[in-house]
């Protein structure tokens, strides 16, 4: 009779291995991660970069104005300085429990298009580069969930 107690040690080692990474890929697979509840925060945020967008994509209707500012009603009311414009449409596309701040860094200057008061709370930024009157706009749209002044 054959010794095969070493044979069995290996295959309960081997058994104990395949377990317990089986349970490992399962509680990675499943279990929530720490920033499963920030759905909220990337709502806010993909909508800023969807608001934004159309906006720099919606074509001017005005053939001339549309090829002077790159088919973009967004560098047209940028160039313009339009900022009632821009704040009309946010605050129409943006949900009323939404509010926001607009800030816009071109050159060398900092300008705050759309001027809210940012609250100590979570709060999600946006972002869009927007080429405007010769030069790159970087806007940075802060959102967060509350009410909206005037």
């Amino acid at each position: 009779m054959k010794n095969t107690k070493g044979q069995m040690h290996v295959l309960e080692v081997l058994l104990v291995g395949v377990l317990f990474t089986s349970a490992v890929n399962v509680a990675v697979n499943i279990l929530p991660t720490s920033d499963a509840d920030n759905s909220e925060q990337s709502d806010l945020y993909f909508s800023g970069m969807e608001i934004l967008e159309i906006l720099d994509n919606w074509e001017p209707s005005n053939s001339d104005i549309s090829a002077k500012h790159n088919g973009s009603t967004l560098s047209w009311w940028l160039a313009t300085n339009n900022d009632s414009a821009i704040k009309e449409y946010l605050d129409a596309g943006l949900s009323s429990s939404i509010s926001y701040r607009l800030e816009a860094t071109y050159g060398s200057q900092n300008e705050v298009i759309v001027d809210r008061e940012i609250p100590d709370g979570e709060v999600s930024t946006s972002f869009r580069l927007v080429w405007s009157d010769n030069e790159l706009w970087d806007l940075s749209l802060h959102l967060w969930y509350g009410y909206r002044e005037a």
